[in-house]
């Protein structure tokens, strides 16, 4: 099947663009009337369509995703001086107090033979792995017991 090669004029493109535009023709219909396919006609709005300048709202989008990227960089930068001024903060009170707030306020590791055979750390250590200084149920009467960490 040879294909034909139709050439339609600028005035019936614009006259179908129109009457879909404004309502009395949908493109199925534009089609049948110009003799040509719906593809051809979505050409023709593209083309000769009032409502063709879709690249604006592009460039709506794309400046405000650059104000948003703007914005994010600035609190981010925000961010890191409020975290270089914490750790100034940090350093001249260690150097003050003579300690390491990082340290001491950190979470407190437990050693691994604290637990006891049952694995609990509230439980008490028998037998040889229970380090020096660690109370068990056989350690002196006036060794003060550890306080019990509640979660």
């Amino acid at each position: 099947m040879a294909r034909s090669f139709h050439q339609y004029s600028t005035e019936l493109k614009q006259r179908l663009v129109e009457e879909i535009e404004g309502g009395q023709l949908s493109i199925r219909e534009a089609a049948r009337d110009g003799q040509t396919t719906v593809a051809m006609v979505q050409v023709w709005l593209r083309e000769y369509g009032r409502f063709q300048p879709k690249r604006d709202i592009v460039e709506v989008v794309m400046k405000s995703e650059q104000d948003r990227i703007a914005a994010l960089e600035k609190a981010l930068a925000e961010a890191h001086l409020r975290l270089q001024v914490y750790d100034e903060l940090i350093t001249q009170a260690n150097k003050r107090y003579k300690t390491d707030l990082k340290k001491a306020f950190g979470p407190s590791p437990r050693p691994p033979s604290a637990a006891g055979a049952t694995g609990h750390p509230s439980a008490p250590s028998v037998g040889p792995s229970a380090s020096p200084g660690t109370p068990t149920t056989s350690g002196s009467i006036d060794a003060a017991p550890r306080p019990r960490r509640t979660r």
